[in-house]
């Protein structure tokens, strides 16, 4: 039954992905991803910027190649869904990783608050149903902080841990190559990454060093990949790449309150009260404090404290921030559902999901068709 449930939820994500689909037609910079990508897969021109590899180019341009758009370019925002099916695969898959670790994390009801909160947030729906890098970064570093975790807890099985993690290192190199190669300022994940191995994995610090260096290594030849293992190229994409400009030393309220609120507030109020909840409940409630809920924290916090620093990947970190805090808000929601507060709770977390909902289906209801 849970799973079923799970399978409903991402049911209704992907029908208000297709509904947003219909009615918001193509963008210019979804139509510059496809050229840059076609360009790109013609060894023409290098997709890349100092901002990001071209992967998402390179999906937009591959999904416009087997669509057939390539051949009808003047037509090209016919072909709008499968240009975006990408992506749109990128959010759910997103949505099924967020379930799996919060119901193995928190129990069923923690998953079902986290998949409820995920499936009916607006942004979420938005850039999963538009050619963009934010939902590729966004599933590529969840992956990237919870395969590093899952393999720190393999390294206490009495084997050889680093040939038979083999599989679990392929996947963390693909989750680091898909974060870093979506935006390059996401390599600042590898630290938490790495911190929650040696964290986790204490036992055998020296052997969870080995992976992770084996991970990152897979992770280059995947970025290398993507600019054709053409060495001087790749080359000077990482010479060249902002790694984490930062554009102001000094912190300005007035450039970082617009940010903030349209960011929260698309979401709808009942999520940012639902995390101010979880949080004074953090502080406060030792139960809630363990490492399935700090290490949610600990990776959403710092991207939310970057993006307070105006720079081009401020927005990035908010989003790739979001999956984080709707994981933990699910954690500490999960723990207050079991209390003595349980009735109290069960209201404030059942009207934010209600709630968040209805604004994200008035939302869809509304939406007009643009140029």
């Amino acid at each position: 039954m849970p799973q079923i449930m799970a399978l409903f939820l991402l049911l209704m994500f992907l029908a208000q992905c297709l509904w947003f689909s219909a009615h918001v037609r193509l963008s210019a910079m979804e139509g510059n991803y496809v050229a840059a990508g076609l360009l790109h897969l013609e060894r023409l021109s290098n997709a890349g910027t100092s901002e990001r590899s071209p992967l998402t180019p390179l999906l937009a341009g591959v999904a416009a190649r087997i669509s057939g758009a390539e051949s009808h370019y003047v037509w090209l925002g016919n072909y709008r869904f499968w240009i975006r099916l990408p992506f749109l695969f990128a959010g759910l898959m997103l949505g099924a990783s967020l379930w799996y670790v919060a119901r193995r994390l928190y129990g069923n009801m923690g998953g079902y608050v986290a998949l409820g909160l995920y499936c009916f947030s607006p942004l979420m729906v938005g850039w999963a149903s538009q050619a963009g890098s934010v939902i590729i970064g966004a599933w590529g570093a969840f992956g990237l902080i919870f395969t590093s975790i899952a393999v720190a807890h393999t390294l206490y099985a009495p084997r050889e841990v680093v040939l038979w993690n083999w599989r679990r290192i392929l996947l963390m190199g693909l989750s680091m190559a898909i974060c870093v190669g979506a935006e390059f300022s996401l390599w600042i994940l590898l630290v938490p990454a790495l911190g929650f191995m040696l964290w986790v994995g204490h036992v055998r610090r020296g052997a969870a060093l080995a992976i992770f260096a084996a991970a990152c290594a897979i992770g280059l030849v995947l970025l290398w990949a993507l600019y054709s293992f053409r060495p001087l190229v790749f080359g000077q994409a990482l010479v060249n790449a902002d790694w984490l400009e930062i554009s102001s030393r000094t912190f300005s309220w007035s450039a970082i309150a617009p940010l903030l609120g349209s960011f929260f507030l698309q979401n709808g109020v009942g999520l940012v009260l639902l995390l101010l909840v979880t949080l004074v409940t953090f502080v406060v409630w030792k139960r809630s404090r363990f490492f399935g809920t700090a290490a949610p924290l600990l990776t959403g916090a710092p991207l939310v404290a970057l993006a307070l620093r105006p720079h081009f990947a401020g927005f990035t970190f908010l989003f790739v921030a979001l999956p984080f805090l709707i994981l933990f808000m699910a954690g500490v929601s999960a723990d207050l559902l079991q209390s003595r507060y349980a009735v109290l709770a069960n209201a404030v977390i059942v009207g934010v999901l209600i709630a968040n909902a209805m604004i994200d289906v008035y939302s869809l209801m509304h939406l007009t068709s643009r140029s």
